[in-house]
């Protein structure tokens, strides 16, 4: 007996004494060991199946159970690999031979070394020429299948029957198509057969996605953990000894060994050869080189944990073909017998695992229990096939009868109807749900998870979710997926404890699911719910790669966004606008502004600044915003485009003969001009644009556009012309199309408006927590309307943060009370929404989440009843200490009264450019003391008191850094008044001894952010080089970076245009170096008595022109902010 069989008998006998639950895990255990020893006794009896998917198709018999009394097969859909190939990689083929004959030459081969050299010459002969294509065996294999499948069932292919069959435009795949459907047609020659190889079917038929080539990349972060394991266990030592007289002189023998095993296990494929190569290797040394090869194709195309899962999500596209077919089939819309699909393996792979198929959805980390649940060549072998079968009695019920391979398939979860036979709509509510892009977002949340839910969606017209259970799992219903997303986001904060943000949009479920006693139903009637800003764009989004965006488009669903702004690309469309007329692409790139200001130049605000950018800039841009918008629309959102409303560039009037209005200056910039919506050449211009907007985006349903924003001159524009004709081009474009407009100020006006049917525009009352133009009777705002939007459809927004600044701030009340009164006055007729409209995010998620959720509550709640249930939701548990703090953040710093018409946050002294009478920081500021700061440091001082039990929340982590850091910046305010006082009365000791306190604080703040990257400015310069495209754009995207946070632009638009510090951050990095020194120099003239005016501007240039590292500490975050609070 095998002494490791043995050990594992004796094992297996000694945990039986044991307890049950200890049992059971000990024997799954052992199960594995016995699995793992059956795979080295099948390798020993057929080493052909260590090829795994190199093996070629075992079966020449088909298997399958009765079916049940009165049902009748009428449809089979299948998904068939490509047959046997001739050996596929003549590079790999060549470097294999190459490295042999340069051991021969060294005297290092074996007599058995130099008889695989033999074989492998050999082999390269017989194949050259036919490098990758079908065999003779691949046909034959092929042939067969469909001889049995015609054969098993008569009734679908007799007579005329109908077929269509699809291949990937592989031809190989296509061969095998061929042989497949001339194999029908032996059996009977008057088959109506459609034969397709479509690049367009490509998306189904062998789909990729940029998360699957990145699992298959070299440098895959999996690859790199896997290496050295990899490595050691291929080195095949024993196999290498009879090849080579010193395996030890060979040149990476690891790799070589493997290349070598990749060779061996394509002989069997391959007609005409018979070179066993396989022979040569040790039965140990063949399973671990099967063993690696097995995880890797695991990890790429199966529910991997360490894969995240990707693979299977990209057959996606695939299961809903499969299913719509079906669905067709039993409808009698298609009168088809079957739909036969040819491609490759890694399709096949990832379709069966997300489906549940047995032995191919396996979950489980790292390759030792990989191994023993999941084997490639038991699941696809050449010409490895999926059938699925549908059968109907004469009730019309349905039952669906899987097979792989020509056996029956179980597939896990879904309970059967009889053995082999599932019924239909049991397997199509599973797949459904597993198809669902919630389920897709729900698995780069926590991988492998999103099977443990059941995801609905319904064709109902109201917008709700519902969560229920069923079997155990939760269920969660939506008419769309986005309202799905909003449930699962509900499911996972008031069941879970687990409260995704911008800090974290990674979480770890449960063991057990809390499943809800009875359904919870949520329904609004805010069916557009409208997210971003253009600064948006600039001041938060500018350096964003495909990772961060696809974060933020789940971030959006889990909100229940369905309108979100998307302009990435918008340059490309501008570009070749302006090619088309006339302008050289050095005057178009000349127009254009950089990335991180790109927001307005879109606005109308300028031209040209921060670029010009490459032309790789642009390639990627427009790839970029393919994949924005591509996964927006998989969940259904409606992205919002910038439409056409009249830019010009400046010399517009000048070059192209134009009518223009509102020539200018804006804050030091010279702004573009607006093109007369009278203009003979404004509908051949928007034409223009909309068609270059289509080639990089699509049509939209919704199309945003702001005439007249920001200063823009209506001098001599008649408004309602105006509109209509703006109006016009969009409807040209799309029909359908509806104008998105910011309510902000004066804008828009009513005239602009009065001629736009009702529903063709809708208005964003862009900052409706303060200043409300919806129509309230008691705004503060200084240009009310007291009719309102005049009976135009508009969307309650928030704006809440200006610049991107950093700092705790919100409206608690306002924004409940607002929103509910918004909603039932005489204006909420017409209210069809919610928006957020923030310049700057990932701060204050605590704003966010409320507004996400007043449309899914229909009654007005307290702030300290919601705070509470916000703190046990972030933090996954209930504390006394969070939520005491919470409720006195919520009666201070994040209530700012009513009709103080503060622009953001109260702004960090640290910030401001020194002087006698600092206050604010940015020219722009309204900032009120409506808040007493020792009421903050009092607060902060509470929730760290949370710490020993919450210090291993993520978001506990966070938050507390956060609020610890505007504890002290409260202090620092504290401590300049002190300064103040001392200045005023001449007392310089006391100054000095305060001017000490005070830049000790902004080191200490500048120590406790650099402990976590969402609040380092070298994240932001990061992420800016990163993302250019060429190495000459580098430095150019970090001056972007630097100039958008501290100077802004040159010295007339910081100075004489006031531009200075409106982005400013309090992050690390800038605080320690520019912030500080700024204060160091004021402070030290101050001491000295030098009354020379600080040049700040030099200062601050001198910071945007450095291309100095700010490192983050490594430092524990949680003991830096409580050791900074004992300070305070």
């Amino acid at each position: 007996m095998n002494k490791r069989f043995a050990l594992t008998i004796l094992a297996t006998m000694a945990i039986t004494a044991t307890g049950f639950a200890k049992t059971l895990k000990s024997d799954q255990i052992s199960q594995k060991m016995l699995k793992c020893q059956q795979i080295r006794t099948e390798f020993k009896a057929t080493p052909e199946k260590a090829g795994g998917i190199y093996y070629a198709y075992p079966y020449s018999t088909d298997s399958m159970a009765p079916a049940p009394s009165g049902y009748e097969p009428f449809y089979i859909s299948h998904y068939g690999r490509h047959g046997s190939r001739w050996v596929i990689n003549k590079k790999l083929h060549r470097l294999v031979a190459d490295a042999l004959r340069a051991e021969q030459s060294q005297g290092n081969l074996t007599d058995t070394g130099r008889e695989v050299l033999d074989k492998v010459e050999k082999l390269g002969k017989h194949t050259e020429g036919h490098w990758g294509e079908l065999t003779p065996l691949g046909e034959r294999q092929h042939s067969g299948i469909a001889d049995r499948m015609a054969k098993r069932f008569p009734g679908l292919f007799k007579g005329n029957a109908k077929i269509i069959a699809r291949s990937s435009t592989e031809p190989r795949c296509i061969i095998s198509m061929a042989a497949f459907t001339e194999g029908l047609q032996k059996n009977n020659p008057n088959l109506t057969i459609e034969r397709h190889a479509s690049p367009g079917d490509m998306k189904f038929i062998m789909r990729h996605n940029d998360e699957t080539r990145m699992l298959e990349k070299k440098d895959a972060d999996w690859r790199k953990r896997f290496a050295s394991a990899k490595d050691s266990l291929t080195r095949s030592v024993t196999t290498a000894s009879r090849l080579f007289t010193d395996p030890g002189k060979v040149k990476d023998l690891p790799g070589l060994m493997r290349y070598i095993y990749d060779v061996a296990i394509d002989v069997q494929d391959v007609d005409g050869i018979d070179e066993d190569i396989l022979g040569v290797f040790d039965p140990e040394d063949l399973y671990n080189q099967w063993k690696c090869s097995n995880y890797q194709m695991y990890v790429c195309h199966a529910n991997s944990p360490d894969g995240t899962g990707a693979g299977p999500r990209s057959a996606t596209n695939l299961l809903n073909d499969i299913i719509d077919r079906a669905d067709e089939a039993i409808a009698g819309k298609r009168p088809t017998a079957a739909d036969l699909r040819f491609g490759h393996d890694t399709a096949l792979l990832r379709l069966l695992a997300l489906m549940g198929a047995e032995g191919a959805d396996a979950s489980v980390s790292g390759f030792e229990k990989a191994t023993c649940v999941w084997q490639k060549q038991n699941l696809t072998p050449m010409g490895a096939n999926l059938q699925l079968i549908l059968l109907r009695n004469s009730a019309g019920d349905i039952l669906a009868a899987p097979r792989l391979n020509e056996r029956p398939l179980r597939i896990n979860g879904v309970a059967e109807a009889t053995p082999g036979y599932y019924r239909w709509n049991d397997l199509r509510r599973i797949w459904k749900s597993t198809c669902n892009p919630v389920a897709s977002l729900l698995e780069r949340v926590c991988p492998g998870s999103s099977r443990r839910f059941i995801f609905e969606q319904t064709d109902t017209p109201d917008e709700f979710f519902e969560i229920s259970a069923e079997n155990g799992k939760p269920v969660i219903k939506g008419n769309s997926a986005v309202n799905i997303a909003s449930g699962l986001n509900w499911y996972l904060k008031y069941y879970t404890g687990i409260h995704l943000s911008w800090n974290m949009m990674t979480a770890d479920l449960p063991d057990v699911l809390p499943l809800p006693s009875r359904p919870e139903r949520h329904v609004t009637d805010a069916a557009q719910r409208y997210y971003l800003n253009y600064c948006t764009h600039s001041y938060s989004m500018a350096f964003w790669d495909w990772e961060r965006w696809q974060k933020e488009i789940d971030w959006m669903a889990l909100h229940g966004i369905n309108m979100p702004l998307a302009i990435t690309g918008t340059d490309v469309v501008w570009r070749n606008t302006l090619l088309r007329l006339g302008y050289s692409k050095k005057e178009a790139d000349e127009f254009v502004a950089g990335p991180a200001f790109q927001a307005w130049w879109l606005m109308n605000n300028l031209e040209g600044w921060g670029g010009p950018n490459s032309e790789k800039w642009y390639e990627d841009r427009a790839e970029l915003q393919d994949k924005i918008l591509t996964r927006m629309r998989e969940l259904g959102m409606e992205p919002v485009l910038p439409g056409y409303s009249g830019m010009v560039p400046h010399d517009a009037e000048e070059r192209l003969g134009m009518d223009v209005s509102g020539k200018g200056i804006w804050n030091g910039f010279v702004r573009p001009t607006f093109l007369k919506s009278t203009d003979p050449q404004f509908n051949k211009i928007a034409d223009i644009y909309y068609d270059e907007l289509r080639k990089v985006s699509g049509v939209a349903k919704y199309y945003s556009m702001d005439p007249f924003h920001e200063g823009g001159s209506i001098e001599g524009v008649d408004l309602t012309e105006a509109g209509k004709i703006i109006a016009g081009a969009m409807k040209r474009a799309n029909p359908e199309a509806v104008w998105v407009i910011q309510g902000w100020n004066e804008n828009p006006r009513a005239k602009l408006y009065a001629g736009i049917p009702k529903g063709d525009i809708v208005v964003l009352d862009l900052a409706s927590e303060i200043k409300p133009q919806w129509g309230d009777p008691d705004t503060p705002s200084k240009t009310p309307r007291p009719t309102g939007y005049d009976g135009q459809d508009w969307l309650w927004c928030m704006l809440l943060n200006f610049g991107g600044n950093v700092g705790l701030h919100g409206r608690l009340d306002n924004v409940i009370g607002g929103y509910y009164k918004a909603r039932d006055s005489r204006f909420g007729k017409d209210m069809t929404g919610i928006g957020l409209t923030p310049e700057g995010i990932e701060n204050n998620p605590v704003m966010y989440e409320l507004v996400s959720e007043l449309i899914w509550r229909p009654e007005q709640f307290t702030k300290e009843n919601w705070l509470e249930g916000y703190s046990r939701a972030r933090y996954g548990s209930r504390n006394a200490n969070a939520e005491k703090a919470w409720k006195m953040l919520g009666a201070t710093i994040y209530n700012c009264p009513w009709g103080i018409l503060q622009q953001g946050t109260t702004e960090s002294i640290f910030c401001a450019r020194p002087s006698e009478k600092a206050w604010k920081v940015s020219s722009w500021s309204r900032m009120k003391p409506y808040y007493k700061p020792q009421d903050v440091i009092a607060a902060a001082k509470k929730f760290a008191a949370a710490a020993p039990a919450l210090k291993g929340n993520e978001n506990y982590r966070y938050d507390l850094v956060d609020i610890t850091r505007q504890a002290i910046a409260e202090k620092g305010r504290i401590v300049y008044t002190e300064m103040q006082k001392a200045l005023k009365s001449k007392d310089m000791e006391t100054f000095r001894r305060k001017s000490d306190s005070f830049l000790s604080l902004i080191k200490l703040q500048d120590e406790l952010l650099s402990t976590r990257p969402e609040f380092s400015v070298s994240t932001w310069i990061d992420d800016a080089r990163r993302l250019a495209p060429t190495k000459h754009e580098r430095d150019n995207f970090e001056n972007n970076a630097r100039l958008l946070i501290t100077t802004w632009g040159p010295r007339v638009a910081s100075e004489d245009g006031g531009l200075r510090d409106y982005g400013h951050r309090e992050w690390s990095g800038v605080l320690g170096t520019l912030y500080y020194e700024r204060w160091k120099t004021w402070i030290e003239r101050k001491l000295s008595g030098d009354k020379t005016p600080v040049d700040f501007y030099s200062i601050d240039e001198k910071w945007v022109n450095s291309r100095e590292k700010y490192p983050l500490s490594g430092a524990d975050c949680v003991e830096t902010a409580l050791k900074a609070l004992k300070a305070l």
